[in-house]
């Protein structure tokens, strides 16, 4: 009977090993995968920035204008955000690369704008669902510390509208009529 019961004992020791065994190995390769996803991601933003970078080199040879400082702003950016990419080991500081980067598109697109190009595809900034996004996805993060980051990022930011037009469109004007009565059905 003891022998049933400690080969009963040794078996259960076994089983709960390879389970703990089992959710370790689990719970890391979701970690691998969530960096590798985090770090494709910034790696997506550099070589953008990287590929702008190209392109505007060749537009102000053309243009033969001296170089816009916000070009060499960009280009530090991008080596910047290159070695900080490399170097990263957590999703943090794949994010971390990422803002440089996108920082240097900014910069990018004020270079555009000052030797009179499109500015290209929008950017995105951090802005206020940034700061959320950011504090969410990085999950240390305290409720007061969040409120002060998202009021800071929006304080002294004006909003600009659209230059509102004084004709409204077509489709409203049809749908102001549809929806006004005629005159001959008075209640």
């Amino acid at each position: 009977m003891t022998t049933v019961l400690v080969t009963a004992m040794v078996l259960v020791a076994v089983i709960f090993v390879v389970v703990v065994a089992t959710f370790v190995l689990a719970a890391r390769a979701h970690r691998r995968r969530r960096l590798d996803d985090v770090r494709a991601e910034a790696r997506h933003w550099v070589e953008r920035l990287g590929g702008e970078l190209l392109v505007l080199d060749g537009a102000a040879v053309r243009l033969a204008t001296g170089g816009p400082a916000g070009l060499a702003e960009a280009a530090e950016r991008f080596t910047a955000a290159g070695a900080e990419l490399g170097a990263a080991r957590t999703p943090r500081q794949c994010r971390i690369a990422q803002e440089t980067a996108v920082e240097g598109l900014h910069h990018v697109r004020t270079v555009r704008r000052s030797l009179g190009l499109d500015p290209g595809p929008r950017v995105p900034g951090q802005g206020v669902g940034g700061v959320l996004r950011a504090a969410l996805a990085d999950g240390n993060w305290s409720m007061p510390r969040l409120v002060e980051d998202v009021l800071a990022e929006s304080r002294g930011r004006d909003r600009r509208l659209p230059a509102a037009i004084m004709e409204p469109a077509g489709w409203v004007r049809r749908q102001q009529q549809r929806w006004t009565r005629p005159e001959s059905v008075r209640h």
